[in-house]
């Protein structure tokens, strides 16, 4: 189940990758690195054709390969130029052709392979599948896969990957028709708002028929259409319809005509903008627009939008991509259903919670002979929305962040992830926390509007040279600063600004000084200041205070066992009711 769940998150990540970028060639060894991680096999390489020319292909992605790596070296961003008709296996040339995903699982026994056999025991790989990048209804470039013995492909990962190829397909063209970005990336994010809105409602154990009038409402959205529904034919719902608007309505006698009219098209998808034409498919509508739904190799339905006012080679192209996305989702749905749903949330949960960990333990580090950076982090639930994360810059400046993302689970997870990605960027942009907090709020403003979130956060950038502390204030708690004489410093309150995600284009400011004489910088998120005792009384930051000036000479290990037995004589228990993360800038 966690492999099936990582996919979940992975899609969403390289989502959000090709949504913030305009320039594939940035991103294409991160996407492939994040597909690679949970699926078999362990390498791919991707090949793309420029301005409509199919005699040659260019290898632009090929860092999870050795052999071919080391040999086809180029500096050229365009990637490596080839002969595609006297350099590539015939099984290539069909899968461009025919626009179809091939899979060759012997390379040694199949005779379309022929020309990669030595290739083959040089790279060491038995097996390859090809993928068409497909955008527009044109092949712009295919991606492969490469299997040795020990590899495994099923059709569940097949079905990951070919969702993994659209992004990839749509990434290059936004990169090639910049002028198109922002009309593209609206779309794009609000495939995102789908994944992550599904993943929640799946997760809030939701039924499926909510779940799936949930995404029609989005690719309605999406399409800007007047109707949208998602039709399900299938053996254990057959007849069943899950409808968005009455319009398409279970009702209707002519429902079910319509779903095996759609599903006997030869098509993928298709759209059409002819009232005349549009009643071919039993429906009162004035246009209409469709994408098949797959389990695996079996077609189970479709994806309907009706009464747009005119669809394009967009909406089909981003449709197919929310399609294939519907298709993991509902997989992941199936298998809840058997048996093993309240398992599901917990290995998901545990999965997501790994991850979280894994970035913040990466971001422990000593700053310089005299001052490091500690913390330590307790979710309420598995997974948390409290995060922490540290980035040295140059061999002066640190820049770390500490951030409280309302509520808990996979939408907090996928906001902090979010933030990581975008922060980690503008540390090598801006010089000051200011300047970070104000492009942050910029570039995450939309995600968190459309998912009804926001996030506190202390953005701050540590001049190692000089022991001097800057700090950016986006809604948060003001540290907590020791002086050379175990006193808190009280004049040292950091300038508040809003959270991040409540308006669009706030300016945040900085706060500099010396923290030459401060032997403790503490900074920490409100769950240790809401924990309650039996007399419903708070924590409280004045004993946080105090707590702090008694233990800041200890190291961190003490400091954390100190608090935990501190708040559990408080309340009398060690559960809470929400995250704790406290983050130490000390003496080391």
């Amino acid at each position: 189940m966690s492999r099936i769940s990582m996919k979940m998150k992975n899609l969403v990540e390289i989502s959000s990758l090709v949504a913030e970028s305009t320039n594939f060639f940035d991103i294409k060894d991160k996407i492939i690195e994040k597909m690679l991680e949970v699926v078999f096999p362990r390498k791919a390489c991707v090949n793309l054709f420029y301005r409509n020319d199919y005699t040659h292909a260019y290898l632009v992605c090929s860092n999870s390969l050795e052999y071919i790596k080391e040999t086809f070296k180029s500096d050229e961003v365009q990637g490596v130029k080839f002969d595609f008709y006297e350099d590539y296996p015939d099984y290539i040339h069909e899968s461009v052709e025919e626009k179809k995903v091939i899979y060759i699982k012997d390379v040694f026994e199949d005779e379309r392979a022929i020309k990669e056999r030595d290739l083959a025991k040089h790279e060491n790989y038995t097996g390859r599948i090809v993928f068409p990048l497909i955008y527009n209804k044109k092949v712009v470039g295919f991606m492969t896969c490469f299997l040795d013995e020990r590899d495994t492909l099923t059709d569940e990962d097949i079905d990951f990957v070919s969702s993994i190829a659209s992004l990839i397909a749509l990434s290059i063209e936004i990169t090639e028709k910049n002028s198109q970005k922002n009309f593209i990336i609206d779309k794009l994010r609000n495939s995102l708002e789908l994944i992550s809105e599904a993943t929640r409602k799946l997760y809030q154990n939701k039924n499926i028929d909510e779940f799936l009038v949930h995404l029609s409402e989005i690719a309605k959205k999406i399409t800007n259409s007047e109707e949208s529904a998602i039709l399900i034919d299938k053996n254990n719902c057959k007849n069943k319809i899950f409808r968005s608007y009455c319009k398409i309505d279970e009702r209707d006698t002519n429902v079910q005509e319509t779903i095996n009219l759609l599903l006997s098209k030869d098509v993928a998808g298709l759209y059409v903008n002819d009232r005349q034409l549009a009643k071919d498919i039993k429906l009162n509508v004035d246009t209409y627009i469709f994408y098949r739904l797959y389990n695996e190799s079996e077609s189970i339905g479709v994806i309907l939008c009706t009464d747009g006012k005119k669809y394009e080679d967009d909406d089909l192209n981003i449709l197919s991509i929310l399609s294939k996305q519907v298709t993991v989702a509902m997989q992941l749905y199936d298998y809840s259903e058997q048996n093993v749903k309240h398992k599901l949330i917990a290995k998901e949960l545990n999965v997501l919670n790994k991850q979280q960990k894994l970035i913040m333990n990466d971001s422990k580090m000593e700053c310089n002979r005299e001052k490091e950076l500690e913390f330590f982090h307790k979710p309420a639930t598995v997974v948390g929305g409290d995060f922490y994360y540290a980035h040295k810059i140059d061999d002066k400046r640190v820049a770390f962040i500490i951030a409280d993302v309302m509520g808990h689970g996979i939408v907090a997870n996928y906001m902090v992830a979010m933030i990581k990605g975008a922060f980690k960027t503008l540390c090598y942009q801006y010089k000051t926390p200011g300047e970070i907090a104000t492009y942050l709020n910029k570039i995450l403003y939309d995600e968190f509007d459309k998912m009804g979130v926001f996030a506190t956060a202390l953005v701050n950038v540590f001049d190692t040279e000089k022991n001097i502390l800057s700090v950016s204030n986006a809604g948060h708690y003001s540290p907590i600063i020791i002086d050379e004489n175990g006193e808190v410093v009280e004049s040292l309150n950091c300038k508040k600004g809003i959270p991040i995600g409540v308006l669009p284009d706030c300016e945040y400011h900085s706060n500099t000084f010396s923290i030459e004489n401060y032997p403790m910088v503490f900074m920490f998120t409100d769950g240790t200041l809401e924990i309650k005792n039996h007399y419903k009384e708070e924590f409280g930051l004045d004993r946080l205070k105090h707590f702090v000036k008694n233990n800041y000479k200890n190291n961190r290990n003490q400091i954390v066992e100190n608090l935990k037995k501190e708040t559990e004589r408080f309340t009398g228990n060690d559960n809470f009711d929400d995250d704790i993360l406290i983050l130490m800038l000390k003496n080391i």
